[in-house]
């Protein structure tokens, strides 16, 4: 007697048979089987470990562990390996490498259809798109920004002095202050960041272009049910009027920067008389690139673009909030370079410049993993041949926490910079030196280096300048809550003699976070500003 499955069965089985085969073909007949993997599940798909620990912003935060445990190359995907190596970084990013941009990814950043300079993936129009904007972001350029930085950060201030010793969340303050700053340069007009936020509300528009940097997992690794589900979100509201909060954040984001491009190409004639400071998008266009592409930048900056900055600030504040003799210090430093405001004078001063520094490091902001394809020929690394068309990727954060570089890497402190006294910046660290990439390396390198740098400079210095900054006890554990009495004791002339450290400072253990596109603390860093009475 014969037994006869239903075709449905026979589909099944099938479908399930070459599975099976494919999965044995990927783990033991791929030419990276000699790659350790990161999951026995990695060589089967990257659906099965590297888009969950993506998508829930461990990926980062998981693999330097794993490389820790089995090596420099770690496979997290059927074509994809990644690597902790600075000499295979080098390698990777060098001038003129033939490792070209993952279309996958980097496509994804593509504001309106116009790349660009971040999502750019052609090397020639990548150097081409990098020198036309030099004129604006070189370091010899930097003061040109002095009076539209300054503008901004006054607000800022006068914003956090309103507080009147109420616990400030620095996380959403910060994003504010960078958001209305990136709007003034970029598009000539401040988007009303800082103004949303001291009246108790986040701007939709800039909390939810932060919000859709956690989405990227999704969006790359599904993108075509992410085109249905956006077209089936406009539908919805073109027939209802209704939307979600992100899809109307979105909308608002998309209408204000397109009014805001428009009014930034106005005859000179025209403008508002503010108009004389530098205004990228009409830069951009007088030196011929197209207004479109102007534009695209100018949102790829006030989108995905400044979260790391407005991070980083956040993170050397907080630090900050738990060493008031390092304040006093910097103030006292601040004061004997008469409170400078230029880049030259900033950079000047030791105890700034390594605060800031040090902030960088350990804030490790920018914590996308930057993956390349490895060219037709396939390439060495670490000893193991890698074919050709395979992904390779690496965080640049991973090498500001090394170890043997940075000893305890996890902890702020910004004498890993200074002499003991703080009057000097430590020169002829070559291992530390070589290993601070916060804004990768080569031709790729992030050209708003100089312009972050002055950023952070000028708030750090300002809200030093204007108040004592203390934790917010809401944000604390107790053992939290136990360390900062401690230290108010401390401050109050018995912390030279309770310290281990020559210099006095207690170094500050990074709070939990997330790493997507960007980091995101996972708590509240939650300080109170005392106003200073010079």
């Amino acid at each position: 007697m014969s037994l006869a499955w239903p075709p449905a069965y026979v589909a099944i089985l099938l479908l399930f048979t070459i599975l099976i085969v494919e999965g044995i073909k990927r783990k033991y007949l791929s030419s990276l089987r000699a790659v350790p993997n990161a999951s026995v599940l990695a060589p089967f798909s990257r659906l099965l470990w590297a888009f969950p620990q993506e998508h829930f912003g461990n990926i980062t935060l998981a693999l330097p562990r794993l490389h820790e445990k089995l090596g420099p190359l770690v496979r997290i995907g059927p074509n994809e390996v990644s690597y902790y190596s600075l000499d295979v970084y080098d390698l990777v990013h060098k001038v003129r490498s033939e490792f070209a941009k993952d279309p996958r990814i980097y496509g994804e950043f593509v504001q309106d259809g116009h790349p660009a300079l971040f999502s750019i993936t052609d090397a020639e129009e990548h150097a081409k798109r990098r020198r036309l904007m030099g004129q604006l972001f070189n370091l010899s350029k930097m003061d040109n920004l002095t009076e539209l930085m300054l503008q901004q950060v006054d607000i800022f201030v006068s914003a956090l002095k309103q507080r009147r010793g109420r616990p400030v969340d620095l996380v959403p303050a910060c994003r504010a202050l960078e958001a209305d700053i990136v709007s003034s340069f970029g598009f000539g007009t401040v988007v009303g960041a800082i103004s949303s936020w001291s009246k108790g509300e986040e701007l939709p528009m800039v909390a939810k272009n932060d919000e859709k940097a956690t989405w990227m997992p999704l969006i790359t690794n599904f993108p075509r049910l992410c085109l249905v589900w956006e077209r089936l979100e406009n539908l919805v509201f073109a027939a209802t009027g209704l939307h979600t909060i992100y899809h109307r954040a979105m909308l608002e984001f998309d209408s204000w920067s397109s009014a805001a491009g428009l009014q930034a190409n106005q005859p000179t004639s025209k403008l508002p008389s503010s108009s004389s400071r530098p205004n990228f998008i009409r830069v951009m266009v007088r030196s011929g690139l197209a207004p479109q592409s102007a534009l695209s930048e100018a949102k790829e900056m006030l989108g995905p673009g400044t979260d790391t900055t407005s991070a980083s600030l956040a993170h050397i504040l907080w630090a900050l909030a738990h060493n008031p003799q390092y304040q006093d210090e910097l103030f006292d430093d601040l004061a004997r370079h008469g409170f400078a405001e230029h880049m030259g004078g900033l950079e000047g001063i030791p105890r700034l410049k390594a605060c800031v520094k040090e902030g960088i490091r350990w804030a490790g902001a920018a914590a996308a993993m930057l993956p390349r394809v490895v060219p037709d020929d396939g390439v060495e690394l670490c000893g193991k041949f890698i074919p050709g068309g395979t992904i390779v990727s690496s965080s640049p954060i991973w090498y500001l926490r090394d170890k043997t570089a940075f000893p305890n890497p996890d902890e702020y402190d910004p004498y890993r910079w200074l002499s003991a006294d703080g009057q000097r910046l430590r020169d002829g660290l070559a291992l530390r030196d070589k290993y601070y990439i916060p804004f990768s390396k080569g031709p790729n390198v992030c050209i708003g280096a100089h312009f972050s740098y002055y950023e952070l400079y000028l708030a750090v210095s300002h809200v030093v300048r204007n108040f004592r900054i203390r934790l917010g006890a809401k944000s604390l554990s107790p053992e939290q809550q136990q360390q900062q009495q401690q230290q108010q004791q401390q401050s109050r002339g018995l912390l030279r003699a309770m310290s281990t450290s020559a210099s006095g400072f207690q170094p500050v253990q990074l709070p939990g976070r997330r790493e997507w596109v960007a980091a995101a603390p996972t708590q509240k860093l939650l300080v109170v500003l005392d106003e200073r009475k010079e």
